[in-house]
């Protein structure tokens, strides 16, 4: 039987909406594969924990500009309280103003002395009362970040610590220009190893810290 023209259009129509729905489709599972959730199972993150260690001497050698970026931009990835994003960073390499940095803090900072860089931590403390811990989520990120990368890091604690003349949080700050507002955590002095500390092992780990349910 011949089909009029109006039928015929209409199944075209109804062929090119179909044939749309699956496009999407496809494209929609494809996207969800390319950010699926590691296997259950893996223990890639266990394996960057294990042999993260603190490290405090460090080579002459640069760190790249894009490993830099790379590590601050898993550590701008961390949860903060009510999603406020109150943790920035200022990132120092300039020799002579490493060792200032360092002087900040009264009993001294070896590590951000001897650094190819270090990542000043510090939290925007108008964005709430939880800056210390947003603070201290994101260096932990930032220190598994650099591990992944190959570099050493160590914390370097700022927050109730003394300076010269004022709170080394305070000298920090006048150092580098940042507003009142802002209080640092840390420093994470980072830099390509010196040396290796071995990595922790499974067996070290003490489970008789995990309580289950209640304290035991």
């Amino acid at each position: 039987m011949a089909i009029g023209c109006k039928e015929h259009c209409h199944m075209k129509a109804i062929l090119a909406l179909t044939t749309a729905i699956a496009v999407i489709a496809v494209m929609g599972v494809s996207a969800m594969k390319d950010h699926a959730a590691p296997a259950p199972g893996s223990d890639a993150l266990l394996k960057i924990a294990e042999t993260r260690r603190s490290i405090r001497q460090y080579t002459s050698e640069p760190i790249s500009p894009e490993t830099i970026s790379n590590i601050i931009a898993i550590a701008m990835l961390a949860p903060s309280s009510y999603g406020q994003n109150p943790v920035e960073f200022v990132v120092v390499q300039e020799r002579e103003k490493l060792a200032r940095l360092a002087a900040c803090k009264r009993i001294g900072a070896p590590s951000v002395r001897a650094s190819a860089a270090s990542v000043v931590v510090m939290v925007d403390t108008s964005k709430g009362e939880l800056w210390p811990e947003d603070g201290s989520v994101a260096a932990t990120y930032l220190l598994l970040a650099a591990e992944q990368y190959g570099i050493g890091a160590c914390w370097n604690q700022i927050r109730l610590r003394d300076g010269q003349r004022k709170s080394a949080s305070r000298e920090i700050c006048e150092l580098l220009g940042v507003p009142e507002r802002y209080e640092v955590v840390c420093v994470v002095a980072l830099g390509h190893p010196k040396s290796r500390l071995p990595p922790h092992r499974k067996e070290d780990i003490d489970f008789a810290r995990l309580h289950m349910g209640k304290f035991k």
